[in-house]
């Protein structure tokens, strides 16, 4: 007899784990299909529900934390790269998912990266943002009207935001030979700002840095639906 019971609790939790990880599999293929039509992506991106266990955080309506990851998605008319996502505290109740899915997340926070080749109609023509030896650099040569000459310059863009509009202003700038002192008026020339495009899920831009590819750019965002009417 109590082998029996032995077999049998181990039958039933082979059973929870197996209907845990069936659960847990179906809803983060559920939200990465709503999330891939929302941001146009080419593939459906990965998504995994975190926590020791599934089964009590869908009985429970709320999942501590839902990380989204994807290679590229669409931002406008930018494509941008390295997508992250992590919603917390996210509020989709076992009834509705049954029945009509709603995914409210209580905060997210999401990562992606511009390329550069979105940043460079910004600049004077002959210059460019690229990646040099791992490290972002503004190059190229700038023609000074005034002067009827073209000089080479270089530089390491600062990046900072402000209210919405990325700014980027040149530091460390070096400058060819010219027959007086124009560092000043290129570094003028090659400082730009641009808007963001408008951002998924009504993240607001909080942050900007210049990485190897191109510009990372984080956002947040609170009480985001992610799937349901709402999310549409």
């Amino acid at each position: 007899m109590r082998k029996f019971l032995v077999v049998l609790l181990i039958l039933l939790a082979v059973l929870v784990v197996a209907a845990d990880m069936g659960g847990r599999s179906l809803a983060q293929s559920m939200i990465a299909q709503q999330i891939s039509q929302r941001m146009e992506m080419s593939e459906e991106p990965e998504v995994s529900i975190e926590g020791w266990a599934f089964l009590p955080q869908a009985l429970g309506g709320t999942y501590e934390e839902l990380n989204i990851r994807a290679t590229s998605a669409t931002l406008g008319e930018v494509t941008a790269e390295q997508i992250e996502i992590t919603a917390s505290d996210v509020e989709a109740p076992l009834a509705d998912l049954l029945s009509a899915p709603n995914v409210v997340a209580g905060t997210l926070e999401g990562t992606a990266v511009l390329p550069y080749s979105f940043v460079n109609p910004y600049l004077p023509e002959g210059v460019t943002v690229s990646t040099e030896n791992g490290s972002p650099r503004i190059s190229g040569t700038v023609a000074l009207a005034d002067f009827g000459i073209s000089v080479p310059v270089e530089a390491a863009p600062e990046i900072t935001v402000e209210e919405g509009t990325i700014l980027v202003t040149p530091t460390d700038v070096q400058v060819g030979d010219a027959p007086v002192d124009v560092s000043g008026m290129v570094a003028d020339m090659i400082t730009f700002s641009f808007p963001m495009p408008e951002l998924p899920y009504g993240l607001a831009l909080t942050g900007a840095e210049s990485v190897p590819g191109g510009l990372r750019i984080t956002g947040t965002a609170t009480d985001v639906p992610l799937m349901g009417s709402e999310a549409a």
